[in-house]
């Protein structure tokens, strides 16, 4: 009698996951509550793949320093997770004496990387194989440490693939007879066999006759551990391969861009691919090969909830009257266009164009022939577009030389956008729907293409138009209907801190001491001399109770700057916040800390993103030049809340990139901050705007600083004397003559300008600098010390101001046409004349306020306001 062959499920737990001892738990109670036979596949830590390429290259780079401790941070967050989830005891030991031999055999492959100086791909897929086989092996560990019968596989005795390091496919009929002969017997017996995703054994190592040969690991590229699922899954005749993932499933859209998105509860196999292909990010569609025309469903499940009922992606086909079952989007895209009526009948031109594009490796996600062979477009990444221009350009250089081909066109800032749905072959007037909603919308169409299929249209659009694109056809298809259930919505906000400064430091002790709870408001009213508020006043420190409520879903999970990084993805408590400062506080660097990393500010991002992070927020407090950091996490799809101003008053070219990756990612910059630390200046400038106004000038005292130094010059204090008083307070930069020079105040007036329409560069801001010219050149400490060489002059000044009743202060004016910063003396008919202390002073003079400007007024220094006018803006992408 035959022997009954047990069908398992197969469950796979991504590095999202597996980020921390908590998540291994959540994991192993999961599997433990599932009846039946089960095998389970899991990726790395979160990050930790990242970590060791990191490390890999920097050793071949010859770049020593740090490398050990790196590698060791990395072995104790190993044994960290093992000690919280796995019981004393045998097991926990042997798993321990594991995680020690991978990383001293890291060391030595380290240290052969350094003298060496050169990073095969066989040695990379090496190096990083460990993430995956310990991941494994904790796993194993935590299921026979709750009692659940486990065993570790490696991924070798069950994956067999061919093609090369980095990137190999799996031979599917060599793992289907590895992965039998590896796992049945287990699974048959009752027991759990836990295998590392991502990897296989390299081309011509699937032999086990001879054990004693050592066999090569190789990577399997993006998507490989889902695809390692179906490949077991497959293997085995499961019943279903299950893909917990940190989202509820696959949505109708990206939830971030169509608020209304819903799970779609089942979906065609065929459409799950395209939707994959067409940038939907939660599953690659090579993943879904192995049970393309097996009777395996496979389930995309959310990982924080699992009762939930995710998607079924599977042979059958559902939901027949929404024809149209989902959108996808790829951004940062550009289009190629060659195009010549030299082109008409000539054989090969296509076939030369994607061989080009074959030879570059630049992959094409929409292909457009006119009728009449006179024009080929496609799509390509953005990234590769000026090289692929190019090589065009070389491959058809007769052609055009003979004008038989016009050239190869190029356009950027596009998106490819896919409609897919596997009913809509069966629905006539489909194509004429999708393009009736974007003509409503007014969005114009670059590009189409079609399959005969007709599973998917295929359009491209510009990048800023992607979004509403989006939106249009999700309504017209009324995909809000599907009966799913709704994307899940972030219950907090996951804040990584990009500097830990005074003001990342007060910040930080206002969101854990519930101090998030304090918001600043200022006064805004008409008027001219007698219009102007006294400040914030008894407003300042209050926000409403819908603000307050906010803020209880806002934490930080992690604290950057260039020593290292702090990664705790529950949040910082105050105590922790508290041992930060105090670290920082006695000169020491994240990367010395316990449970601190090592890694540049570039680094910690590309680490952090690969996280389950919920709604994460960037919030820049530095003052460096951190442009491609804030374009890198608005990319990784992060909103950005901005204290730094440099990012935004570089040169033009710089902030248009930052605006474009903003709307390309539907994501959002926040920068009230930068302008009047608390004060609505740049909420007030949105207000008018949407009100229909138009603003024709904005003048203001935008430095404290300077603001106190002008008012004690003017109540008769030598220049010296108020400079030592402003220092003492700690109102003015280390070097004081930061302040002096009216750069930042240029820097604000610039961002101010860029609302109005401003054109220039930040060489077109005229800045009158306040540090003689013989002082510039002097060290700190001397400037100090000749402080009172400056009390002449400025005496002269203030006296000439009393003469005629006016004050000195420090102004800015914009138009859209100029912006000037200087110092200027004001009557009594100025709005800046009673201007008293560290307060700023804005004042807009718009087509409503043409005779009375709307003046805004309250406090422009200080740690607290700043910070609070930071928080503010984190509040307000939280509602």
């Amino acid at each position: 009698m035959a022997v009954k062959k047990a069908v398992p499920e197969v469950h796979k737990f991504g590095g999202a996951s597996l980020s921390d001892a908590p998540a291994f738990r959540h994991a192993v109670g999961i599997i433990a509550q599932r009846p039946g036979p089960q095998a389970v596949v899991v990726s790395a830590l979160g990050g930790i793949t990242d970590a060791l390429l990191g490390l890999a290259n920097r050793a071949s780079a010859g770049r020593e320093a740090g490398l050990k401790a790196e590698a060791d941070l990395q072995r104790r967050r190993y044994h960290t997770i093992l000690e919280a989830i796995c019981p004393a005891g045998a097991g926990r030991q042997e798993t321990a004496a594991e995680i020690d031999r991978s990383f001293d055999e890291l060391d030595g492959l380290l240290g052969s990387l350094l003298v060496l100086k050169e990073l095969t791909a066989r040695t990379s897929d090496f190096v990083v194989a460990r993430g995956e086989r310990l991941s494994a092996r904790l796993f194993a560990a935590a299921l026979a440490g709750s009692g659940v019968r486990s065993k570790y596989v490696d991924a070798l005795e069950v994956v067999v693939t061919e093609g090369p390091f980095g990137g190999a496919s799996p031979n599917l009929m060599l793992t289907d007879l590895a992965a039998r002969k590896a796992l049945r017997p287990l699974v048959d017996s009752g027991v759990i066999p836990v295998v590392p995703g991502f990897l296989g054994a390299a081309p011509g190592t699937e032999d086990d006759t001879d054990r004693t040969k050592p066999r090569a690991v190789a990577t399997l590229g993006r998507g490989g551990s889902d695809l390692t699922a179906t490949l077991v899954g497959r293997a085995l005749g499961a019943r279903q391969v299950s893909l917990w993932k940190d989202v509820p499933g696959l949505l109708t859209a990206d939830p971030r861009v169509v608020p209304n998105a819903r799970v779609i509860p089942q979906l065609n196999i065929r459409e799950a691919a395209e939707l994959a292909y067409f940038g939907a990010k939660v599953l690659h569609p090579r993943a879904l090969i192995p049970v393309v025309g097996r009777p395996i469903p496979v389930f995309v499940r959310p990982f924080a909830d699992p009762r939930a009922a995710g998607t079924e992606i599977s042979a059958r086909r559902t939901l027949d009257k929404y024809p149209v079952k989902a959108l996808s989007a790829a951004s940062g895209q550009a289009l190629l266009t060659v195009t010549g009526s030299g082109m008409l009948g000539v054989p090969g031109i296509a076939a030369r164009t994607f061989e080009a594009l074959y030879r570059l490796g630049t992959s094409v996600s929409l292909i457009s022939q006119s009728s009449s062979e006179q024009s080929i477009c496609f799509s390509v990444p953005e990234g590769a577009a000026r090289k692929a221009r190019e090589r065009l350009a070389e491959v058809f250089r007769e052609e055009i030389a003979r004008k038989d081909i016009d050239g190869v066109q190029l356009q950027g800032g596009l998106a490819t956008l896919a409609v897919v749905g596997i009913g809509m072959a069966g629905h006539p007037g489909i194509a004429a729907r999708v393009f009736g909603a974007l003509s409503s919308a007014g969005i114009n169409i670059v590009a189409i293409a079609q399959g005969s299929s007709e599973l998917n249209i295929s359009f491209v659009v510009g990048s800023q138009e992607a979004a509403a694109a989006q939106r249009a056809i999700h309504d017209a298809f009324q995909l809000a209907k599907i009966g799913g259930g709704g994307a899940t919505h972030a219950e907090h906000a996951d804040v990584i801190l990009l500097g830990f400064g005074q003001i990342g430091r007060t910040l930080a002790a206002m969101i854990t001491k519930n101090g998030a709870k304090v918001g600043v408001k200022a006064s805004a009213k008409t008027g001219g001399r007698n219009g102007v508020p006294d400040g914030a006043g008894k407003d300042a420190g209050k926000v409403s109770k819908a603000a307050r409520h906010r803020a209880d879903k806002v934490r930080i999970v992690a604290v950057v700057d260039r020593s290292g990084f702090v990664f705790e993805p529950r949040g910082l408590s105050s105590r922790g916040v508290a041992a930060l400062v105090a670290w920082k506080k006695a000169g020491k660097g994240f990367n010395k800390m316990t449970g601190g990393q090592a890694a540049t500010p570039a680094d910690a991002l590309t680490f952090l993103q690969r996280h389950a992070l919920s709604h994460p927020i960037l919030v820049d407090v530095t003052a460096a030049e951190t442009g491609p950091l804030v374009k890198q996490a608005l990319g990784a799809g992060m909103d950005v809340v901005l204290a730094n101003k440099r990012p935004l008053s570089g040169p033009r070219s710089d902030r248009e990139d930052l605006e474009s990756v903003a709307q390309a990612q539907s994501r959002r910059i926040l920068f009230e901050a930068t302008v009047g630390a608390g004060l609505p200046i740049l909420d007030t400038y949105r207000k008018l705007v949407e009100s229909g106004d138009r603003v024709l000038k904005i003048e203001g005292c935008l430095s404290g600083t300077l603001g106190l130094l002008m008012t004690e010059i003017d109540r008769g204090r030598p220049f010296s004397q108020a400079l030592r008083k402003a220092i003492a307070k700690g109102y003015t930069e280390p070097d004081p003559r930061d302040d002096l020079s009216g750069a930042d105040v240029g820097r604000k007036a610039l961002i101010l300008g860029r609302l109005l329409g401003f054109a220039g560069e930040p060489s077109d801001v005229a800045v009158e600098s306040l540090v003689p010219e013989a002082a510039r050149a002097l060290s700190g400490k001397v400037f100090l010390e000749r402080l009172e060489d400056m009390d002449a002059e400025w005496e002269r000044r203030a006296t000439a101001a009393r003469a005629k009743g006016a004050s000195l202060r420090y102004i800015a004016s914009v138009t859209k046409t100029k912006i000037s910063v200087g110092l200027k003396m004001v009557d009594g008919t100025s709005p800046f004349f009673s201007l008293k202390g560290t307060d700023n002073q804005v004042a807009f003079t718009t087509v409503r306020y043409r005779q009375n400007p709307l003046v805004i007024t309250g406090p422009g220094a200080g740690l607290a306001v700043t910070a609070a006018g930071v928080l503010n803006d984190m509040l307000g992408l939280t509602g």
